[in-house]
């Protein structure tokens, strides 16, 4: 058995739909890895000021915690005792946002992953993202995952295909690790994905990949094989790297990138990692403006790994 690639996963808990989503997905993720799971719920609070400008004390309507604590009590309650789960946990915090709430308590706690849930008023089915989620994935200390709404309610037989996207990058390449770890745990199918944008304002000129130089005034015939081969090959070397614990399915699409995931996503993928960005705070979830779409837009549950420092694949 792999190493897992999480030993604490907290779930952003709340009494809605929303938060069942949540708490699903977090349940699936911590069971694969053997993790601890941290259902948390955030109440708001505000903060009053003392002689001095001096912060003081945070204050909650007492109403307010009572309810999210009693609500906490019950979605733990099912999951104590539960095969896979060997410890679980509840948190209840004050702070000023359900954002920020999740993001210090992730840090104080070295949380490996946040998992929260969809905007409510997504389609179903579908990840929207919502003010809590965005947030997260500007700046989070760890892995984030997204649930699609409707997720608790879906009829499953545990995630059978995990895809990955893949670019060459550092950031990539962790993404693949942690899909290798998960699929390996859980069984699962492992694709990786590499998507070839092709030329749009300049016939015959593409994005190049890592170690390619664009080529102006090529047939399209031509630029579409070497940069196909290129993605096959450093697709192969990627595989290579992770040893053969695992046979992956590579793939090399053409097209706009998110369009080409999501796509890729629908047909019968049950989790999409995808690495940050490539720059930024190092260990922070970010997304870049494909990363961004997809997240958006999947139809499945989204995990955006953190990024990293070269050193750290």
């Amino acid at each position: 058995m792999t190493d897992p690639p999480f030993s604490r996963v907290l779930v952003g808990y709340v009494p809605t739909e929303q938060g069942a989503d949540a708490r699903a997905l977090g349940v699936e993720l911590a069971s694969a890895c053997d993790a601890e799971l941290l259902l948390t719920s955030i109440v708001s609070a505000v903060w009053l000021e003392h002689i001095g400008l001096q912060t003081g004390p945070a204050v909650v309507r007492s109403g307010d915690r009572d309810r999210a604590a009693l609500a906490l009590e019950e979605a733990t309650a099912g999951l104590v005792g539960r095969p896979g789960l060997p410890r679980v946990q509840r948190r209840l915090e004050a702070s000023s946002s359900t954002a920020r709430g999740l993001h210090d308590t992730a840090g104080l706690e070295d949380a490996d992953v946040i998992v929260v849930g969809s905007s409510h008023h997504g389609p179903l089915g579908r990840v929207l993202l919502g003010s809590v989620a965005e947030r997260l994935l500007s700046g989070a200390p760890c892995a984030v995952a997204v649930a699609p709404r409707g997720y608790a309610t879906r009829p499953s037989d545990g995630m059978g295909a995990i895809a990955v996207a893949f670019d060459g990058s550092p950031e990539s390449r962790l993404a693949l690790l942690v899909a290798e770890q998960l699929a390996l745990r859980l069984g699962a199918r492992l694709v990786a994905l590499m998507v070839i944008e092709p030329p749009t304002a300049i016939p015959g000129q593409f994005v190049p990949l890592a170690g390619l130089e664009p080529v102006v005034f090529t047939e399209r015939e031509e630029m579409l094989e070497r940069h196909e081969q290129a993605a096959r090959a450093a697709l192969d070397d990627a595989a290579r790297a992770l040893g053969d614990g695992l046979s992956i399915e590579r793939q090399v699409l053409f097209g706009d990138p998110a369009e080409a995931l999501l796509e890729a996503a629908d047909a019968d993928v049950d989790l999409l990692v995808l690495g940050s960005r490539a720059y930024g705070p190092v260990r922070r979830a970010l997304l870049g403006s494909v990363s961004h779409a997809v997240v958006r837009h999947a139809s499945c549950p989204v995990l955006v790994t953190p990024r990293t420092d070269h050193g750290d694949t």
